[in-house]
């Protein structure tokens, strides 16, 4: 049950502070109603309930109710380029108090599992999760087009910056090929001789593009917050058949592999020689995507951990 209604989270993170403002209000008096209403025995909070720094939502929640907290980034730090502002919603004092109360803790990673492990007492790490059933597998074929794909968010299209010399050098190199770099969720930056396109976030455009990417571009700075991340674009990529081209930076790093689904880069050479082979071959196109796949079904899919999961949450050991 989310906060925000469908299209009041983008009035949230672009609107103005008044109409901002008018929509967390809203939502709060909404969510209030709805919640007496609700009847169960299990609550599960996913980072937090509440945007505002209070903990009356959260307490209304858990009322009478087990608690799991589910955490998959490093929420207790300040998001780097974030709006200073966001300090005033005390992100940090308010996960260490649903930790401590916590019945159960779902962290998405080590990372994640050793700061929340000092304020709760019982932390299990379960990863993002896909369910693989419901994603197409990409079929790679040569046909003079190059789709490059990314799928973030406003506040993560930065990343794309550092790529940008990279793929550039990479088109450059190709006056042939078609490049096209498709992003989903955020503003892509403007790349020399690659036609960049930005699609609103939406299940069915993230469906659309995942079957067209030929690439899946995963670019991360190393610092304390992209290092909680869990991976889980990558993730997507991989279980679509799409191999992954990432910074080699905390979990993303261990989930792409230098070839368990993509390809690794340590620097801005490593970033054009990846695209360089890939572009080359659609035969290692088809292998990495369909090793990434197979390893998502195994190791990531909701398939595969769902009974791990219920039992976290139901309480069961």
């Amino acid at each position: 049950m989310p906060l925000f209604a469908a299209g009041e989270a983008d009035a949230v993170h672009r609107g103005s502070t008044a109409a901002r403002t008018r929509v967390v209000i809203g939502a709060r008096r909404r969510f209030r109603r709805v919640l007496r209403d609700v009847d169960a025995d299990v609550v599960v909070i996913q980072r937090q309930v509440d945007p505002l720094p209070g903990r009356g939502l959260e307490r209304a929640v858990m009322r009478k109710r087990a608690l799991v907290l589910d955490v998959d980034d490093a929420v207790w730090l300040p998001e780097p380029g974030s709006h200073p502002l966001t300090r005033l919603r005390r992100s940090a004092q308010k996960l260490q108090w649903l930790a401590s109360h916590a019945d159960r803790v779902i962290a998405g990673n080590d990372y994640l599992a050793e700061w929340l492990s000092r304020h709760a007492r019982d932390v299990r790490v379960i990863p993002s999760l896909v369910d693989t059933g419901n994603v197409a597998l990409r079929t790679h074929r040569d046909t003079g087009e190059f789709v490059l794909g990314w799928i973030g968010s406003p506040s993560t299209a930065r990343y794309l910056r550092s790529v940008v010399a990279p793929v550039a050098a990479f088109a450059a190199s190709h006056p042939d090929l078609n490049v096209r770099l498709v992003a989903v969720g955020g503003p892509p930056p403007q790349i020399a001789a690659v036609r960049c396109e930005q699609w609103p976030w939406s299940a069915a455009n993230e469906a659309a593009a995942l079957e067209q990417m030929d690439v899946g571009l995963m670019p991360l700075p190393d610092n304390a917050w992209t290092r909680g991340k869990c991976a889980y674009k990558a993730l997507q990529y991989m279980a679509a058949g799409v191999p992954a081209v990432a910074d080699d930076v905390g979990l993303t790093g261990q989930v792409v592999g230098d070839e368990a689904g993509g390809l690794l880069a340590r620097s801005p050479a490593d970033w054009q020689h990846a695209l360089e082979r890939l572009a080359a071959s659609v035969g290692l196109r088809s292998h990495l995507g369909a090793t990434g796949r197979a390893r998502v079904e195994a190791e990531y899919s909701v398939q595969a951990w769902s009974s791990r999961l219920a039992a976290v949450i139901s309480g069961a050991r």
